[in-house]
């Protein structure tokens, strides 16, 4: 099972031309210094053409300006989704080559992206919201008691955790392991050389999660469920039957995608808010600007730094050839903060209201979670803010570490105080 889904050949990668060697930058797009803050330089970057940089050896493009990288998500004839082995994102390939939303373009697309619309239904996000209430006052009572928790490790990944498994899956307690054992070993795929084969440790979870997937298919055919999964196969049972491929890769897509980054989203945000008193006060003060509050945080520390695409045509992007055979990186970080989009783009305000947020892309593939994600970090923060007027950083000046996955900016912890 654990190869069944890898690119079978390998052909040889296109020849890219000579480039101009003043369009190269030397920065690793994907370090732990690149992480830790990386405010002032998508600021710069965002005043920029497309620039070079090399990654294993390839030339790729990044793209930053917030037009570029609009218009990047949606011309799929020169960026394309569709996995190129050889090219250079052997890294990227979280999913052992299954065929996930993520990874194709339109039509294709849309087909697989219909396969989650079940999850989002107004009526399900009702539920979700009703539920979803009840968990986090649970979770703020051994916080009222300690007067002090960590935001990341003790809060936001548990919280998702539940809610994704348990609320929005609907999966018994006792199998949760199988996903978030999976979650755990994702990022040992963003360290394997190129052409070396997956950890077995990754291999090993991937197989079992595709195993417990099609059991659930079988299991559901036989003894329809009115819940996530069973709504998904219903749906699509009747036009022609979904294969077991297709719903392991919505599910553990939207799981994946979900636990990472909506739980970095709301330790990003309390972290942001925390460094900015004055604008917490002001929340607090004013808990009508929520929904200003949390655009503001996902403009300012966007959830994923890049997003990879395979040019597929040769084209100029703002004066900067690009050559079939390349990967670009469109900066949603970058794009956040041109100034020509966000005035004084560095300023965090929770009054700004930003519109259109690079955060979560652009066109078809605009990320079909982003409802969800916004009303997870909606909820909490303006239940935790009203509950602990005293919330703040355990050490003034706390600066954390970053993990997750490349292209992730993860915190690892976020130590608060709140007596």
């Amino acid at each position: 099972m654990a190869n069944a889904h890898t690119p079978a050949a390998r052909e040889k990668p296109p020849v890219i031309p000579a480039l101009d060697p003043e369009r190269f930058i030397d920065v690793d797009l994907f370090s732990p210094q690149m992480k830790a803050d990386p405010t002032q330089i998508f600021a710069r970057w965002a005043e920029q053409p497309p620039f070079y940089v090399t990654i294993h050896g390839r030339p790729n493009v990044v793209i930053c300006r917030y037009k570029e990288v609009t218009d990047a998500f949606i011309d799929h004839a020169v960026f394309s989704r569709i996995p190129q082995p050889g090219w250079g994102a052997d890294t990227f390939d979280y999913f052992n080559g299954l065929p996930t939303v993520g990874d194709v373009d339109p039509p294709e697309h849309g087909r697989l992206r219909k396969l989650m619309w079940p999850a989002f239904a107004p009526r399900r996000l009702a539920q979700v919201q009703e539920r979803l209430e009840d968990l986090i006052d649970e979770m703020m009572e051994p916080v009222a008691d300690a007067g002090r928790f960590d935001m990341a490790g003790e809060f936001a990944q548990p919280l998702v955790r539940r809610l994704l498994l348990g609320i929005f899956f609907d999966f018994p307690p006792e199998d949760w392991h199988i996903f978030t054992e999976f979650s755990e070993v994702l990022g040992l795929v963003g360290t394997v050389p190129p052409d070396a084969p997956k950890p077995r440790a990754y291999l090993e979870k991937f197989d079992a999660g595709y195993a417990y997937c099609k059991a659930l298919i079988e299991q559901r055919r036989k003894n329809p469920k009115p819940d996530l999964v069973g709504d998904i196969i219903a749906a699509h049972d009747e036009s022609g039957a979904i294969s077991v491929d297709e719903l392991f890769g919505a599910l553990i897509v939207l799981f994946a995608a979900g636990i990472g980054t909506t739980s970095s989203g709301l330790a990003l945000a309390v972290l942001r808010l925390c460094k900015h008193p004055d604008q917490l006060q002001l929340l607090r003060e004013r808990p009508e600007l929520i929904n200003s509050a949390v655009e503001e945080c996902l403009r300012i520390d966007t959830l994923g730094m890049f997003v990879h695409r395979y040019v597929v045509k040769d084209a100029v992007i703002g004066g900067t050839p690009v050559h079939r055979g390349m990967l670009a990186h469109m900066a949603m970080g970058a794009a956040n903060l041109d100034a020509e989009a966000y005035p004084d783009p560095q300023r965090f305000d929770i009054t700004r209201n930003p519109r259109n947020v690079a955060t979560f892309g652009f066109g078809a593939h605009f990320c079909i979670g982003h409802a969800l994600a916004r009303t997870v970090m909606r909820t909490v923060i303006a239940r935790l803010v009203r509950r602990f007027p005293n919330m703040r950083l355990a050490e003034p000046g706390f600066q954390p570490e970053f993990g997750g996955l490349p292209t992730e900016r993860m915190p690892m912890s976020v130590p608060l105080r709140v007596d």
